[in-house]
């Protein structure tokens, strides 16, 4: 486990500094432009969830997509895919929240790209069995 741990350690360190030798165009003043087209807002989905939307800029840094109950701030969904470098991205990804009841969740989506420009947008719905 301990092995582990320091492969990830070092795979991060390389990660960071690869992406710091990048020669990124420093006229890059916008923002990430997300487009959440599923789930929609006040939104009821029985069983699977179906997340899409898209996600373009001059140059992506990071993602994380999480789906949290809104009670608790619990995570029933998070992941966070490889956008390093990808100019124009569509997510299309299920997942079964597993909840017993109706149960109010937002989605959120986080993007940034490499001039440190931040994107944050959410979407209430509800999840049931």
């Amino acid at each position: 486990m301990q092995l582990k741990s320091l492969l990830f350690a070092a795979l991060c360190l390389l990660t960071v500094a690869a992406c710091k030798s990048h020669d990124h165009d420093d006229t890059d003043n916008e923002a990430p432009v997300l487009t959440i087209s599923t789930p929609t807002e006040n939104e009821v989905v029985s069983g699977t969830v179906h997340v899409e939307f898209t996600v373009t800029d001059q140059s992506l840094h990071e993602m994380e997509v999480k789906v949290t109950k809104d009670s608790d701030g619990a995570e029933l969904y998070k992941v966070n895919p490889v956008v390093h470098d990808v100019t124009d991205y569509e997510f299309h990804e299920h997942f079964n929240p597993g909840v017993a009841a109706e149960t109010a969740v937002t989605l959120t989506v986080t993007v940034s790209d490499h001039s440190d420009q931040t994107t944050v947008k959410t979407v209430k719905f509800k999840v049931k069995p």
